[in-house]
């Protein structure tokens, strides 16, 4: 609890001022509404060789179709993203990720939906799993998750909204994995999950891809439920709080606390998990899971010459059964840089490649738009 705390505690510090005057109202407009017709659409495509620790040496090819659903100059750029990769562990992932903003921002939707073949780790539950070597198992997962969002008239926030999610695991070799051999743990044979939920979110920064200012507070309740044909019952909660002050114009400060915990039977791939290329890099998504998992994160970016940039992190987090039990003295810690090439300039949208570096970890990340 106390790492939850002081993470929490923090971040209020630094910008409570901000987080309580940004509630009071809504996200800043522009005083010129008028239609501008410089602003179209934008096609992006590129081929990318990576190494991550969760996929290792990866080929693959990705792109972004960005665009606008009207011309007022308030309105957020809306996008298609979609990437496909094969590496050389015999796994291949495509994605297609479209959000569209209609109606002044005030409707926003989206689709994230995902096919692939995965050898990934399974490390045990809790903050103490060790690393025996024998964690390797393999997947094949196929699914997509849906947002409607809408301006609400009574509540003060940008915008809330509903979402559903349908995915289905299928755990198609455990290996010498020992925790799914014994069968014991709930999701050891893969599985469907299938729910609703809610979100509710507070946005004002001032750019959606590399934002200079500003600030973007989420909340996300998501019920998996066998009457609507899960495998499991078992809910979600995710609160993400992400704030952004500049320095000079591009030379940004970018701060994020993030908090997952969840209750009812959670299947162990679905557990809150520590790792990945957007929090705790350096550390195997999955390194650590459990039902509650706090991370913080601080970043400084900026670009020095032309179209390149660089970037500075530093995260701390760590996971445990329930809030009580998570300890300070056990936070897992990460640091790392990594290089921005401005691909696309209209929208200010990177390609992204970090190193992090955690406690006897580390990992290389490649990416389209920033972490946080």
């Amino acid at each position: 609890m106390r790492s939850w705390l002081v993470c929490a505690g923090l971040f209020l510090f630094l910008h409570g001022d901000s987080i309580r005057a940004q509630l009071s109202v809504q996200a800043p407009a522009p005083e010129d509404t008028s239609e501008t017709p410089t602003r179209g659409t934008s096609v992006k495509a590129f081929p990318y060789v990576y190494y991550t620790p969760e996929t290792e040496l990866a080929f693959g090819a990705g792109g972004i179709l960005t665009f606008y659903t009207a011309k007022d100059r308030i309105l957020r750029p809306s996008k298609v993203a979609a990437s496909a990769y094969y590496s050389t562990r015999k796994q291949y992932k495509v994605s297609v990720d479209p959000e569209v903003y209609l109606s002044r921002n005030e409707i926003f939707t989206s689709m994230y939906l995902d096919l692939g073949q995965a050898v990934n780790k399974f490390y045990g539950v809790g903050s103490g799993s060790p690393d025996l070597g024998v964690e390797d198992y393999e997947a094949f997962f196929w699914g997509a998750k849906a947002e409607f969002q809408f301006k609400p008239r009574l509540l003060n926030v940008t915008r809330s909204g509903v979402l559903y999610e349908f995915h289905s695991d299928d755990v198609t070799d455990k290996r010498l994995n020992p925790d799914l051999l014994a069968d014991t743990i709930a999701g050891a044979d893969g599985g469907v999950i299938s729910g609703p939920g809610y979100t509710a979110l507070v946005d004002t920064r001032d750019h959606l891809f590399f934002p200079n200012a500003g600030g973007r507070y989420a909340f996300e309740y998501m019920v998996y439920s066998r009457s609507l044909g899960s495998d499991f019952n078992y809910n979600v909660t995710t609160l993400d709080l992400r704030q952004y002050r500049s320095l000079s114009p591009d030379h940004v400060l970018a701060f994020q606390v993030y908090g997952q915990w969840s209750g009812g039977e959670v299947p162990f791939y679905r557990l809150p998990a520590l790792g990945g290329q957007n929090r705790m890099r350096g550390y195997f998504y999955g390194r650590y899971v459990d039902r509650v998992l706090v991370t913080s994160q601080v970043e400084y970016r900026q670009y020095f010459w032309k179209r390149l940039g660089f970037v500075v992190f530093a995260a701390a987090g760590n996971v445990a059964e329930q809030f009580k039990e998570l300890r300070f003295r056990e936070t897992n810690i990460s640091a790392g840089a990594g290089l921005r090439l401005l691909f696309n300039k209209a929208e200010k949208v990177n390609l992204r490649v970090d190193v992090g570096i955690g406690r006897e970890t580390s990992g290389v990340y490649f990416g389209l738009e920033e972490a946080f």
